[in-house]
């Protein structure tokens, strides 16, 4: 009867720790807090949009009526499977720093024909201004482009593809990274998103809640190139992780209570 007792209170134990270590589906639902028809109003742009810095790397293409500058700024224009070709000569970090032009230490761009222009401390947005209005100086009917390439994010932790990514556009959220990352594993903790951000001084940390609305206030929201992105797992993950040695132990002990119980 004393055997029976104590059968059952491992019993009791093991379907306890079983609801212990489940978790809702609830707690994976980004931006769950939202209500329907609900207006999310995030930082302005002016607090979000990268600056550019010494040490970028520009996509930088030019064209006009002049085929000579057509040829010197899109050389792959002249490349057979000219769209294959460009893509691969600036989808690859390689790619960029052979093709791509550099801001010096000084922050200026210096291009063919046009010399060197004044762009680190201006918005991303704002260098196709900058360089037109230099090309119009030189060129007739010129039509500028440019591009950052050196944008690239770091996603880490409980995502299903880890890995470095590369974006092309001014702006690019914490959740299109994840996004491109595959998105969270079921072990995620998406109520803790950190991102790590370098500085002058340092490495800048902001925690962010992709369960609240509130996470569109964060200046972390929208990323900046060489941001690193780390999804927490969830508290449930080191049960998880132990789940087969708690299963053995329970099982060697149920066994071994069998084995008294039948010998006593």
């Amino acid at each position: 009867m004393k055997m029976t007792k104590i059968m059952f209170r491992i019993g009791v134990l093991l379907i306890a720790l079983t609801f212990v270590a489940c978790r809702s589906s609830k707690e994976l639902i980004y931006m769950s807090n939202a209500g329907h028809g609900e207006l999310l109003v995030g930082l302005p742009d002016t607090i979000t949009e990268y600056i550019v810095k010494p040490g970028d790397i520009l996509y930088v293409s030019i064209k006009s009526i002049n085929a000579e500058v057509n040829a010197m700024f899109n050389p792959e224009a002249n490349m057979e499977s000219t769209s294959y070709a460009s893509y691969q000569k600036y989808s690859t970090p390689q790619g960029a720093y052979l093709y791509g032009f550099e801001v010096d230490a000084q922050g200026n761009l210096t291009l063919p024909v046009l010399g060197s222009i004044p762009v680190a401390g201006y918005y991303q947005s704002q260098l196709e201004r900058i360089v037109q209005h230099r090309a119009d100086q030189f060129l007739k009917e010129a039509i500028v482009k440019v591009r950052l390439l050196n944008y690239k994010v770091t996603v880490l932790g409980e995502v299903k593809s880890p890995g470095v990514y590369y974006n092309y556009n001014n702006n690019f959220t914490v959740l299109e990274a994840i996004a491109l990352a595959n998105g969270n594993t079921d072990f995620a903790n998406i109520r803790r998103v950190v991102v790590l951000r370098p500085e002058s001084g340092g490495k800048r940390t902001y925690l962010l809640d992709l369960a609240s609305t509130t996470v569109f206030q964060s200046e972390a929201f929208y990323l900046h190139p060489n941001d690193y992105i780390f999804v927490e797992p969830d508290s449930y993950k080191n049960f998880q992780l132990n789940s087969q040695a708690y299963s053995l132990f329970f099982s060697s002990l149920s066994l071994l209570l069998a084995v008294l119980g039948f010998l006593l």
